[in-house]
C-alpha cells in the first residue's frame, strides 16, 4: 500500500504544509481573542437571549455560556471554523483521489503498474484520511499550547483532544461521500458538489432540527447533529461523536471501491 499512499500524499505535501500554517494562524488568533470576551457578563446575556437554533449552530448548549472557555471556543472554533477548514481539504481531497487523477489521465498510468484496483481505491482514500488527521494533530498542538497562555486552562486536554478527533470524524464522512462519487464514475466536479452540497444540508438542517420538529429526524442522520449534539469539548469523547462517523465513513469508502472497481474507466 506505501507504494501508492506515499507517493499521493507527498504530492499534496505543499498544500498541506499551507494548510498547516493556516491552522496554526487561526488558533493563535481565536487563542488572543479570548482575553477581551473573557468575563463580559454583557455579551453572555445578549447569547442568551438567541434562539436555540442559533444557539445550536454556535454550539452553545443550553445554560452555556459564550464567554466561558468551553462555549467560547465552541461557538468560535469548534463548530464552525475548525469544520469547515477540514471539510473543504477532505471534500477536495476525497474528490481529487480517483476522479481528480482519472480527468487528468494519470489514474491509467498508475493502473498499468501491478497493483489491483481494491488497493489504489483504498490506499488513495487512506492518504486523505492520514492527511486529514495530520491537520487535526496540528490543530491539536497548538490548542494545547495556547490553552494556558490564553486562560483556556478549563478545558482539559482530554476534551480538547476528543473535540479535534470529533470534527475530524465529521470531516472524514464527507471525504468519504467526495471520495465514493467520484470512485464510483461521477466527475471531480460532482463529487465536489455532492459532498459539498451534503455538508451544507446538514448544517442547516441542524439549525433548522431545533425550530421545526418534523425535520428532527432528518437532522438525527446529519454527521453536523452527532459532533454538535454531543459536544465532545464539554462531554468528552463518545460513540455519537466519534464511532459512529467512522463506521460511516468505512462504510461509504467500501461502497466507493466496490463500485471502482466494477465499473471501466472514462
Amino acid at each position: 500500500m506505501n507504494a501508492v499512499l506515499v507517493p499521493a500524499i507527498r504530492r499534496r505535501r505543499v498544500g498541506l504544509l499551507g494548510w498547516s500554517l493556516g491552522l496554526l494562524a487561526l488558533v493563535a488568533l481565536v487563542a488572543v481573542s479570548y482575553p477581551a470576551v473573557r468575563g463580559n457578563a454583557e455579551l453572555d446575556r445578549t447569547f442568551a437571549q438567541m434562539s436555540p437554533a442559533v444557539r445550536s449552530l454556535l454550539g452553545l448548549g443550553a445554560g452555556a455560556a459564550l464567554t466561558s472557555p468551553a462555549g467560547y471556543l465552541n461557538s468560535q472554533f469548534f463548530a464552525n471554523l475548525l469544520p469547515v477548514m477540514l471539510l473543504i481539504f477532505g471534500i477536495g481531497g476525497g474528490a481529487w483521489a480517483i476522479a481528480g487523477d482519472e480527468a487528468a489521465g494519470m489514474l491509467e498510468l498508475l493502473l498499468a503498474n501491478p497493483v489491483s484496483r481494491p488497493h489504489v481505491a483504498v490506499a488513495r482514500f487512506t492518504a486523505v484520511a492520514v492527511m486529514i488527521c495530520g491537520l487535526a494533530v496540528v490543530t491539536l498542538a497548538a490548542l494545547l499550547a495556547a490553552r494556558e497562555p490564553a486562560g483556556l486552562g478549563q478545558v482539559t486536554p482530554m476534551h480538547l483532544t476528543a473535540a479535534v478527533a470529533a470534527t475530524a470524524a465529521m470531516a472524514l464522512v464527507y471525504s468519504a461521500l467526495a471520495f465514493a462519487v467520484g470512485a464510483g464514475g461521477g466527475a471531480r466536479a460532482t463529487a465536489l458538489a455532492t459532498a459539498g452540497g451534503a455538508a451544507v444540508v446538514g448544517f442547516v438542517l441542524e439549525g433548522l432540527g431545533q425550530a421545526v420538529a418534523a425535520l428532527r429526524p432528518l437532522r438525527d442522520l446529519m454527521p453536523w447533529h452527532w459532533l454538535l449534539a454531543a459536544d465532545p469539548l464539554v462531554h468528552g469523547a463518545s460513540w455519537r461523536a466519534l464511532g459512529l462517523p467512522l463506521a460511516v465513513t468505512v462504510v461509504l469508502c467500501a461502497a466507493g471501491t466496490v463500485a471502482f472497481v466494477r465499473r471501466d474507466l472514462r
